[in-house]
């Protein structure tokens, strides 16, 4: 799945336009994205889940964002929530396609069925692409990867995820 990802990357900055700067310093934008997360528990197992969440980003430079937002995902043995955030680094951010990477750091809880809920941080590296459709609004596809500490590390060992999302920019 790495190599697809890598392929993917590289993919997108073969096709890179010019727009008329996709992302600039000073843009505040609203994110919604949803997909699909697989979802392993601590000491074997795993479950496949369909995710949402949604977020405020603030771009402090050109390249560099930061954001604060919400998820939550839900299966037939387990619901999470989360709050936290992320920064992201756009490379060619005056491009059509604006590929970035990045970090993230959320405080979860898990809910196992037939248990007592459980608390942790969840963490992991973000890698992406972005599409402008227009001035305000721009389609995206992310790959993250979840691992989890604290209490909910003892339910959950790690997540992989595939999530495709709108962002509504205001410039």
């Amino acid at each position: 799945m790495k190599r697809w990802l890598i392929l993917l990357s590289v993919g997108c900055l073969a096709f890179a336009g010019v727009a008329n700067a996709s992302v600039q310093m000073g843009d505040t934008e609203v994110d919604l994205l949803g997909g699909w997360v697989s979802l392993n528990a601590d000491g074997g197992g795993s479950t496949d889940a369909w995710f949402v969440s949604g977020a405020v980003g603030y771009f402090v430079t050109d390249n560099v964002q930061v954001q604060g937002g919400g998820l939550w995902a839900s299966t037939d043995d387990v619901d999470v929530y989360g709050i936290g955030g992320r920064a992201k680094y756009h490379f060619m951010p005056t491009n059509q396609w604006v590929p970035y990477v990045g970090g993230q750091v959320f405080w979860a809880t898990a809910d196992p069925d037939g248990a007592s809920s459980v608390d942790g941080i969840l963490w992991g590296p973000v890698l992406g692409v972005r599409y402008e459709l227009n001035d305000v609004s721009d389609f995206y596809i992310e790959y993250e990867y979840h691992r989890f500490s604290g209490d909910a590390g003892d339910a959950l060992d790690d997540g992989h995820m595939i999530l495709f999302g709108i962002v509504h920019q205001f410039k």
